[in-house]
Order: C-alpha cells, then sequence, then structure tokens
C-alpha cells in the first residue's frame, strides 16, 4: 500500500497562474510578438488590441484560431511578458521596454531571467480575484527566488551526509511541498527546511498523487489529472530552464544548470519585491474590483528590472565546453575557456562566429594569405554600422562589411526578423552590394546562418520587408533565402 505526503488541509492552497497556449512553440512566439509589438505606435487599447491579434493570426499556423483563442493568446502574452502597457486613465496603450528590449538584444535566455526575477504571487500576471486569494492567506512568495534557494540547501545537505551527488527537486515534489504550501509561500517555512523534507520523503518512499484526496477534483467536480495539478511548478521550472538556471535531467528532475553560478547566486541575493499590494492585506471584503488599478503598476515596476548589463548569457550555459572546442574553436575557444568573460563583454559571440567563418570561407576561397584583413570592429565611442570588416574574396579584394544579427536561445529558432539601427541603415545604404547582415539564430542543437547581401536593394525589390522604426525592423520569408552553410576556422 502507498503511503503519501500529505499537506495538512489549513496549510493547502492550490497556486495557479495564466499558462499560455503557445507554450511547447513559447521562445518562437515571443520573438515574433516582441518583433510585432515594436511595430505598433501608441494607440488606443481598442486599436492596440486589433493590431495585436492581426499579428497573432499571421504567426505560422494560427490562420484557422477562433477569435476567442486569438484574445486569450493576446491577454497571456500580456499576463506573462508584459510587451505592452495598458494605460487604464489615458486609453492609450504603449509597447514596453521589454519588447524592445527583446526585439533588440535577441537574447531569450537573458530576457527569461528577467522574467523570472519578477514573477512573484500577488502580481500583475494572473487574475485580480487570485490576487485576493493570495493576500487573504497572506501569500508572498517568489517561486524561481525559493527553489534555487531549495537546490542549494540541499547540495549543502547532501555535502554534510558525504552524498556525492546534486540536490534535485521534480513538477510533483516542487507542487506538494513548495508551491501549495502556505507555510513556504507565507515564509514561515524556510529553504533549508523544505530541502530536508523532499530528501526525508525520498527516504520514506513517499508518494504525492493521492486519488482519495478530494482537492485532486476541479470546480466542476471532475477529477484533475495528475499533469493538471503539477504543471504550474512544472512551467516554472521549465522557464527557469529556459533562462538557462535550472536543468532538466532523464528522469525528469530538474538541478541547477552548471557553469551558471554567477546569475544563480544574483538571484538569491535579489531583494527586489512589487509592493503594490502591501496595503491591501489588512483590508476586509477585498474584492478584485480593488485591487485592478495596482495592475498598471505592476507592469511599470516589471519593466523598471530591466538592466542590458545583467545576466547577459553566457555560452558555457547554452552550449558544452567541449563541444565548443571542437565546433567553434580559435578565438571562441578563448572565450569559452575564460571564468569570468560572458559573450557579450567582448562584443558578441555571433561576431566570434562569424570571424571563425570569414577566415574559412576566405582560405576556402584561397585567399589565405589575406586572413589579417579580417577584423572585428570594437570601438567604445561609436559603431560604424557594422560588425566585422571583411573581404570579398572574389579577386576584387573588395571589403565586405558584415552586421551580424544573432539570436540566442535554448530550442531551435526559427525566427526571420531582427532591427537595423539607424546608422546600420545608412552604412547599408552608402556599401550597397558590400554591407551584407548574418541573420545567425544560435541554440542548443542547431545553428542556422542566413546572408542577407545588400538589404535595401533587397527592400527595394520587396525581397525582405521593413518597417521605420528608430532605424528599420526587418523580415524575411526563410523560402527566398538559402541557408549558408555555417564555416569553422581549421589551421
Amino acid at each position: 500500500m502507498k503511503k503519501y505526503y500529505t499537506i495538512p488541509e489549513q496549510d493547502y492552497l492550490r497556486i495557479h497562474f495564466v499558462r499560455p497556449r503557445f507554450k511547447s512553440n513559447i521562445e518562437n512566439v515571443l520573438l515574433y510578438m516582441a518583433n510585432e509589438c515594436c511595430k505598433i505606435t501608441p494607440c488606443s487599447r481598442r486599436e492596440y488590441a486589433e493590431k495585436i491579434n492581426k499579428a497573432i493570426r499571421l504567426f505560422p499556423g494560427n490562420a484557422g484560431l477562433t477569435q476567442k483563442t486569438v484574445d486569450n493568446w493576446r491577454t497571456e502574452i500580456s499576463a506573462l511578458c508584459a510587451f505592452y502597457n495598458e494605460d487604464r486613465i489615458s486609453d492609450i496603450t504603449k509597447t514596453s521596454r521589454l519588447s524592445f528590449f527583446l526585439n533588440e538584444n535577441q537574447d531569450l535566455t537573458q530576457f527569461f531571467k528577467f522574467l523570472m526575477l519578477s514573477f512573484q504571487f500577488p502580481g500583475g500576471h494572473i487574475k485580480p480575484s487570485d490576487n485576493v486569494e493570495l493576500i487573504n492567506n497572506g501569500v508572498r512568495f517568489k517561486p524561481a527566488q525559493f527553489i534555487i534557494r531549495v537546490l542549494l540547501a540541499g547540495n549543502k545537505l547532501l555535502a554534510e551526509q558525504g552524498i556525492e551527488k546534486e540536490m534535485s527537486v521534480s513538477d510533483e515534489e516542487a507542487t506538494y511541498c513548495i508551491l501549495n504550501d502556505l507555510q513556504v509561500t507565507t515564509g514561515k517555512r524556510p529553504p533549508e527546511e523544505v530541502a530536508e523534507i523532499i530528501l526525508r520523503n525520498r527516504k520514506n518512499k513517499l508518494s504525492y498523487y493521492n486519488r482519495n484526496d478530494s482537492r485532486i477534483f476541479n470546480s466542476k467536480g471532475r477529477p484533475r489529472t495528475k499533469g493538471d495539478v503539477v504543471r504550474y511548478a512544472g512551467d516554472i521550472m521549465d522557464y527557469m530552464e529556459i533562462a538557462s538556471m535550472l536543468e532538466r535531467r532523464l528522469d525528469g528532475y530538474f538541478i541547477l544548470k552548471p557553469d551558471s553560478l554567477p546569475d544563480i547566486t544574483a538571484f538569491v541575493q535579489d531583494t527586489s519585491y512589487f509592493g503594490g499590494y502591501e496595503n491591501y492585506y489588512d483590508v476586509e471584503n477585498l474584492t478584485p474590483a480593488m485591487l485592478a488599478p495596482v495592475e498598471d503598476n505592476w507592469f511599470v515596476y516589471v519593466n523598471s528590472l530591466l538592466d542590458p548589463e545583467k545576466f547577459k548569457t553566457d555560452i558555457r550555459a547554452l552550449v558544452s565546453t567541449s563541444e565548443l572546442e571542437v565546433v567553434f574553436n580559435d578565438r571562441i575557444a578563448e572565450i569559452i575557456e575564460s571564468n569570468s568573460t560572458t559573450t557579450k563583454d567582448i562584443g558578441n559571440i555571433g561576431e566570434s562566429i562569424i570571424f571563425s567563418h570569414e577566415k574559412q570561407r576566405l582560405k576556402i576561397a584561397g585567399y589565405e594569405e589575406l586572413l589579417h584583413f579580417i577584423a572585428i570592429v570594437d570601438s567604445p565611442s561609436y559603431h560604424p554600422g557594422y560588425d566585422i570588416d571583411s573581404l570579398e574574396g572574389d579577386g576584387t579584394h573588395h571589403h565586405r562589411y558584415i552586421e551580424v544579427k544573432t539570436t540566442i536561445s535554448r530550442q531551435k529558432i526559427n525566427l526571420y526578423s531582427f532591427h537595423m539601427s539607424t546608422n546600420e541603415w545608412y552604412v547599408a545604404e552608402t556599401h550597397r552590394e558590400h554591407y551584407c547582415v548574418y541573420r545567425l539564430m544560435l541554440s542548443a542543437s542547431d545553428k542556422t546562418l542566413y546572408v542577407l547581401r545588400d538589404p535595401v536593394a533587397l527592400y527595394k525589390n520587396d525581397r525582405i520587408s521593413a518597417l521605420p522604426r528608430n532605424g528599420m525592423e526587418i523580415s524575411f520569408d526563410s523560402s527566398k533565402f538559402t541557408p549558408e552553410k555555417l564555416l569553422v576556422w581549421q589551421d
């Protein structure tokens, strides 16, 4: 007979939040929607919603969505990512800093770190009625930070016991020992105690799923599946995995991501917290309408946490060092071997990969004696409008001016859009056929490169789309371009 771990009835509160319908493809969707939001100028809430709905329908596979599903997408994108701010007083909606940040930086790993930093209960990402329940129960909780602290505490406990393995946590353990226990979410039970409980439950072989527990039934009296019960904790840890803070083992358990100690430390030490709900904890007969005005301040708070210099992606957290040493040697190997330098500290990992690519391209073309002319342009005072000065390699000795646009993600990305600054577009107009945009998409499993030569001419000939916004928002149809083979420098 199975034995179960049970949360006492008085301490049980099932926390839930918006779960996007596009979660299985969340990285592609968010990059696409950030780009679309950046195309929209401030306008009325109704007009902005109509434009967002149109963009949602244009996402691959969405043409046949019902209006209700499209509206749900829009609500979920807003709640999860704060891509736009709705001012209820002026009735004006504006695209947020978060949206511009993701669109221009193309670093989903860094972006999800900011999302998880701000993710808290109560919060503007969930319905006001749910926030009422949380406030009435005294909940003040940041799940990502707490999960990290539990794993760190577990590592310490295991080390003290002489056990040489890392602390891990499953979605069930996170659900029943963390997310749905008021002792935890109200701050009464510390991470160290939670780690002890999880390890003790494993030792005693306790289960977490009890079909006789009435709490597994939904509001309609229908039994919830195991997945329904644990999916919220699973979602949080999935997002932390996208942020390269957690790593999912083959058995489904999560551990702290190797080589992510600086960001993990930053999370543990972080003291940021949205206090907009504090004045409502002692209010009797609290209603959702009372909390509605707080949502506008919530979105301002989430966007205020952005810091371009914080959580810069370390390529070691995305791809293993051994793979990079084999595939991207030379300059890139030096970056990987550094314990303190992140990819963006030296410019961008994409620039280093393309630098390697260009050296090998000219070598294959028979111009090995000219390799010393290839250079990553790095000026602390200005950006010349391109990242790499290379050569055409066609016998003319013409320069090739390369602007590298890189997207970094955990899974393969299919996003064919990017931002060009006003200066980059001007320089592209100046150099025309000798100016190239190298669109590089990096993930742990795939590296894809498109070369767009003379983007100004491509735009004028309707081969790419360009919308003015502090430069140009570029998008292209991948069926009209053939990916380039990404070359690796070989001595």
